[in-house]
């Protein structure tokens, strides 16, 4: 009676929280408003804000898998759309860069669009980093025209207001033909002194005031100039910049990125520049830190330790933010808080948030917004929602289950002769694939999900002796085969003198090594080449890569290919899957075969691989598609393309569009158009 392209409960987990989710919305009201709560303390008086210091971070616990974690998050994320910075962070995988790995998800998240349903490929439209720094600059601007400091108005109070009121706008983005904005270009030298005074006014304490308002003008003066930009994140993310980049921004040499800083020194800085955006904040928005998936740090005690610190150094150092932790209760306990050290779990809220399993009333509601969604006609939701069913479910007024399981029965009653047995690893290694495609944010360089596959999802692989150490400069991991041992590292920056430095550890390393050795480190669409145009090294990090040094330029299927990895043992761990993590690790070692032979190999020429944009026309024609039609599958979209697209690019382009919802199934992927 039903077609099998109306699928309202295949979909049992959230898998991207921003994504638009139709929700029942007294379903873990309680522990919604807790957050909400925890949050409203930060939005006390009017920008600038005072500093508000996190009196603890908020633990969500389930008490297993299914209970909505995902789904909480979704709505608090939101709830709070336009309110606070909203920062998801992956497991860390280096216990020695974890600060760095924090930074790098922050500046992402900032880098991103303010509309949530703008491309991330799209210049003209201003990014939340736009927000902050044209606040931050706006609103200490405002604060001299107020003290009559170098700036004469004929209304100091008006002209004060409308500045604060009008952040974005004031500056129109550093035209050229607008007056403030031209105010701040021609007289930047002369109130550069004097916006450090203002910041000091009002008690902001930044690690380099000086080099934090150039970052930040730079970056919001020049939203066009991408070179210019990156470079600016670059800086933020403890990454050296070109000297040219440096001059253009206005960073004295002493402010700069030293190229030959240690992995330590790094970690040490970002988690000042952490503590500096979390001051700064002040003039914009909270951010909220949530961190997700934390059952993957069970399996190793050194990075539960770490996460826990981190934790604690956010509330001990960091203001004007909340900090966010999920996980199931069992692996918590068991797994997690016993190698976190005591003071650090004092950093926690007790007791922690829990959340509830669905009832009756909440069932029924979720069934209805379930059809509705994919628009069943109301006879047959009826015939559906048979109350003796439910009856038989739900035997008493207080019973709950979770919600995911609740999802299960209504999947095996929707279409019982559909009902499949539980996926293959393959098919679910697959989705996550997919998942990745859809998804932005998640196309970039990500240090701990690499790191992750060639030092975790590489051990018991035959022939193969994985090891961490702690005493290469570079690199983190090492590889020893019968034949040759092979150093990775994990290098986000393109700057000439630390690929110089690398190029040159290459090939010392090998030199006085028994055995050949390799070192390898990986690129992702994206990254600048290494080496670059017009470096004076070029020659010899290209006679490097010849011999020692190995450069893994990743296409984006690649990439997608490796953190899909990472990904699929995570739901393992969080009981997403019906798979033990074991069985996940030997499907690994099996699906990334080809991998081990090739990172274990001869270093093999390959081209510099480059980001492809997607046709400027692609998004909007998707989302016009998939709007009218409401749900059909992927191979329809592509079939009704004015010109021809790949699954990979459709994909992608669906990843821009919150509304559209993206269903990968055995026999089929479906997009969904939801609009609540």
């Amino acid at each position: 009676m039903n077609s099998p392209a109306v699928l309202p409960f295949d979909e049992l987990h959230v898998k991207e929280p921003r994504r638009v989710e139709p929700s029942v919305l007294d379903l873990n009201a309680r522990a919604l408003e807790q957050l909400l709560a925890a949050f409203s303390k930060l939005e006390q008086g009017t920008l600038p804000r005072e500093p508000i210091a996190p009196s603890h971070a908020q633990l969500v616990t389930s008490e297993q898998p299914g209970y909505g974690k995902s789904h909480l998050i979704g709505r608090l994320f939101r709830e709070l759309n336009g309110r606070a910075t909203m920062v998801y962070v992956q497991p860390f995988q280096n216990s020695g860069t974890v600060f760095q790995s924090l930074m790098l998800a922050v500046v992402r998240e900032l880098h991103y669009p303010v509309r949530q349903d703008a491309a991330p490929w799209e210049p003209s439209e201003p990014t939340q980093l736009d927000l902050l720094a044209h606040g931050v600059l706006a609103h200490l601007l405002a604060d001299l025209v107020l003290m009559r400091r170098e700036i004469e108005t004929d209304d100091p109070v008006k002209w004060a207001d409308y500045l604060r009121a009008n952040a974005l706008t004031a500056f129109n983005r550093g035209d050229k033909n607008d007056s403030w904005a031209n105010l701040l270009r021609t007289q930047w030298d002369s109130f550069a002194t004097l916006y450090q005074e203002a910041l000091a006014r009002r008690g902001v304490v930044l690690s380099s005031p000086r080099a934090w308002l150039r970052v930040l003008l730079a970056y919001a003066f020049h939203p066009f100039d991408q070179a210019l930009r990156q470079a600016c994140l670059d800086w933020m993310c403890a990454q050296p910049c070109a000297t040219e980049e440096q001059e253009r921004i206005g960073l004295r040499r002493a402010e700069a990125v030293d190229p030959e800083m240690s992995a330590e020194q790094g970690n040490d800085l970002c988690r000042s520049r952490i503590t500096d955006l979390c001051q700064l904040a002040r003039f914009h928005r909270p951010f909220v830190f949530c961190f997700d998936q934390t059952e993957v740090y069970g399996h190793q005690p050194a990075l539960a330790r770490s996460f826990g610190m981190v934790i604690a150094a956010l509330v001990n150092e960091a203001v004007n933010h909340l900090t966010l932790v999920t996980s199931n209760q069992d692996p918590w306990v068991k797994r997690i808080a016993l190698h976190i050290e005591h003071a650090d779990l004092e950093r926690f809220a007790q007791p922690p948030v829990t959340l509830e399993g669905i009832t009756r009333k909440q069932a029924e509601e979720l069934i209805q917004l379930r059809l509705r969604s994919w628009e069943v006609d109301a006879g047959a939701a009826r015939r559906f929602a048979d109350p003796r069913w439910l009856a038989e479910l739900f035997p008493s007024t207080g019973f709950q289950m979770g919600a995911r399981r609740f999802l299960q029965k209504c999947k095996e009653r929707w279409q019982p002769e559909l009902i499949l047995p539980a996926p293959e690893l393959g098919e679910l290694y697959r989705q996550e694939c997919e998942k990745l495609l859809a998804n932005p944010k998640r196309h970039y360089f990500e240090p701990d999900a690499l790191q992750w596959v060639v030092e975790i999802a590489a051990r018991g692989v035959p022939g193969i002796e994985v090891e961490r150490v702690k005493d290469e400069r570079y690199c983190p991991v090492r590889w020893k085969t019968a034949d040759a041992v092979c150093l990775f590292g994990f290098e986000n920056g393109s700057h000439w003198r630390r690929w110089q430095s690398i190029a040159q550890y290459a090939v010392r390393r090998n030199e006085r090594a028994h055995l050949p050795v390799k070192t390898i480190f990986f690129r992702t669409p994206g990254q600048r080449p290494v080496p670059g145009s017009g470096w004076v090294v070029a020659a010899e990090i290209e006679e490097a890569k010849r011999s020692h040094l190995h450069l893994v330029a990743l296409t984006l299927d690649e990439v997608v290919a490796l953190y899909a990895a990472k990904d699929l043992f995570a739901a393992a761990a969080q009981g997403d899957i019906p798979n033990t993590e074991e069985e996940v690790f030997v499907f690994l070692r099996m699906q990334l075969a080809p991998w081990w032979t090739r990172l274990g190999g001869a270093i093999a020429s390959v081209p510099i691989v480059t980001a492809v944009p997607l046709m400027e026309s692609l998004p909007a024609e998707v989302r016009q598609i998939v709007e009218r039609a409401r749900f059909l599958s992927l191979d329809e979209v592509i079939a009704q393309l004015a010109a021809p697209a790949t699954r990979e690019a459709v994909l992608t382009a669906c990843g821009a569009i919150p509304a559209i919802k993206v269903h990968s199934h055995p026999n089929m992927t479906v997009l969904q158009w939801q609009t609540g």
